[in-house]
């Protein structure tokens, strides 16, 4: 049996990071917008700078994601002649 090329850890811990960030950003945003009616501008901005990095994680974490299961799919034997 072949050893896959990208663990299936790797992939699992992708995908619960690609579930809970968005989560994550929509509360730092919210805090942010709360922070802003309760007269802290200081706050907001920098919570919705936070919001900003948790985005650009997101899109690097989805494709990082992508990648892993490209690379799982193609990597996996397709027919007999690859079974040895």
């Amino acid at each position: 049996m072949q050893q896959p090329l990208i663990p299936q850890r790797v992939t699992v811990a992708l995908l619960v990071a690609a579930v809970l960030l968005p989560i994550a950003i929509c509360v730092v945003v919210a805090v942010g917008w709360l922070l802003a009616g309760m007269g802290d501008p200081w706050g907001q901005v920098f919570l919705f700078r936070i919001a900003l990095l948790g985005g650009i994680l997101w899109v690097i974490d989805l494709v990082g994601l992508v990648l892993s299961l490209a690379v799982g799919v193609l990597g996996r034997p397709t027919g007999p002649e690859d079974e040895e």
